[in-house]
């Protein structure tokens, strides 16, 4: 709980502090915002899958909204509103790391709105995020320098490593281990209904069979990609969550001086990790 306290006082207490702090908090709001594409393409990956079950040929135009895509969607957007929470968090702690005053959103409480959806409305990652939204509300709101916001950011501090978890289990979970496996079975099942209906009339040419499996590879490669950059989300989440547990465990110890090296390379790991992210979106 102290953890707030302690990245705030450490950030005046020596001239390279600020700057490790700062490129820090930068790299996670930067982590959180390249987030939102792969959480937006679980309700497509969903539409792809669905349309996956229409044999070639048939000349259908593609569906771009299903019941079950839709509810899958609206858990994603839930993840995209807690992320931007989470990335406001951040961006107020880079600005007091940086200018000794707190820049937040405004919109904290519409977001929370729409993170029940993600993780229920009475769990404890909501309870987390409803901590995390009073106090960017207020920052927003009341205009706080740094030693006003001290008090407030300490509440909240602790339930940063619970959404970033949270975020993290949906990416794994729900996206890669659950839709992206689905869709890549049922890919691989129309491939297989095509070729099989085809070769039982008449049998699939040496050039054309070539072109079934270039097509069919190609569209393997694009589901690796993505899941290659849901992945690195989830590190990415990992080293996040990470970095404040173990800024909070040591904060007593840390000297001005030692900051930098703790939160180093998690932001150099972060900034890596980021383009990778986005490389398949």
């Amino acid at each position: 709980m102290g953890m707030g306290i302690a990245i705030l006082n450490l950030s005046l207490a020596g001239c390279v502090t600020p700057d490790a702090v700062s490129k820090f908090t930068g790299s996670a709001a930067a982590t959180l915002t390249s987030a939102k594409p792969v959480f937006n393409d679980m309700e497509l990956s969903c539409l792809r899958e669905v349309n996956s079950r229409v044999d070639f040929g048939t000349f259908q135009p593609p569906a771009v909204s299903d019941p079950h895509c839709k509810k899958i969607g609206t858990q994603a957007a839930g993840a995209v509103a807690a992320a931007k929470i989470l990335s406001d968090y951040f961006s107020a702690i880079n600005s007091l790391a940086s200018f000794g005053s707190a820049k937040a959103g405004t919109d904290a409480e519409t977001l929370l709105a729409k993170t029940g959806a993600a993780f229920g409305a009475d769990s404890a990652t909501q309870t987390a995020l409803g901590s995390i939204a009073r106090v960017l509300t207020t920052a927003a709101t009341a205009g706080y320098q740094q030693k006003q916001l001290d008090k407030d950011l300490t509440k909240v501090s602790g339930n940063i490593p619970t959404v970033a978890n949270a975020l993290r289990t949906i990416v794994q979970d729900v996206y890669i281990d659950t839709q992206l496996a689905s869709e890549q079975d049922e890919l691989a099942v129309r491939y297989q209904r095509f070729a099989k209906e085809n070769s039982a009339k008449n049998p699939l040419s040496p050039e054309a069979k070539l072109m079934l499996d270039d097509r069919w590879n190609a569209d393997q490669a694009a589901l690796e990609a993505k899941r290659a950059s849901a992945r690195c989300l989830v590190s990415a989440l990992e080293a996040l969550s990470k970095g404040f547990k173990e800024l909070a465990a040591s904060s007593h110890q840390l000297t001005a001086k030692e900051v930098p090296g703790m939160l180093g390379p998690y932001a150099t790991q972060l900034q890596a990790l980021i383009p990778q992210i986005q490389k398949a979106f």
